[in-house]
């Protein structure tokens, strides 16, 4: 009786412990995805190709480059 009644009370430790873990898994505070209107599109800078936000870039004749020196150099060509 005395190896039953050990693997009883372990069963029922590590079921606690397992719904526990649940629990705070599920109580753990979830970061809100951000409103469409906040999102903002990335481009890429048409001399070096790196990418930066669309308000940043500097647009000429469609597109995109990430300073007037870039913008510069590439209408030389």
């Amino acid at each position: 009786m005395g190896i039953f009644r050990l693997l009883t009370i372990l069963l029922i430790a590590w079921l606690c412990y397992a719904l526990y873990k649940r629990y705070l898994k599920n109580k753990s505070p979830k970061r809100p995805m951000k409103k469409g209107k906040n999102l903002e599109n990335i481009v890429k800078c048409e001399h070096c190709a790196m990418h930066i936000p669309e308000h940043e870039a500097i647009v000429d004749k469609g597109r995109y480059y990430c300073s007037e020196e870039h913008k510069r150099i590439s209408n030389k060509s």
